[in-house]
């Protein structure tokens, strides 16, 4: 009777082992850039612009300029907004590539720890409340 309750247990668990309830999470990319340019260690974040991230494709090998300070109009990338003096603005642009040519998700909400990548931040309460939202 032992021998049964454990050869059972076994099995058990040899068939959830294989048994998967919830798809893997997608991997979240890296900016292999993140060490060349210090405006990768600025610790401030820009408002708020939109709840969701932006799916873009990016081309392997090219570099692109990601907004932080959220008030560019051609969001989620840089077109110097943060250079106009009157702004005030203390953010500068991220710099990265890509290793693969393909669909990337981008942060929208600026407050990712993975810049320029969407690491889901967004979800938190905080930044879905925020009111800075740039219409």
């Amino acid at each position: 009777m032992f021998a049964r309750k454990n050869a059972y247990r076994i099995f058990a668990c040899a068939l959830r082992a294989n048994y998967v309830t919830k798809a893997p999470k997608p991997e979240i990319p890296n900016n292999p850039l993140k060490t060349v340019y210090s405006a990768n260690c600025q610790k401030d974040n820009g408002i708020v612009y939109d709840r969701k991230p932006f799916k873009l494709t990016l081309e392997e090998g090219k570099t692109y300029q990601w907004c932080l300070c959220g008030r560019s109009k051609t969001q989620p990338m840089c077109d110097g907004t943060h250079k106009d003096i009157f702004l005030k603005v203390t953010q500068r642009p991220i710099r990265f590539t890509v290793e693969k040519t393909k669909e990337y998700w981008l942060c929208n909400c600026k407050q990712t720890k993975n810049r320029p990548f969407c690491d889901g931040t967004h979800k938190q309460k905080e930044i879905q409340e925020a009111s800075s939202i740039k219409v």
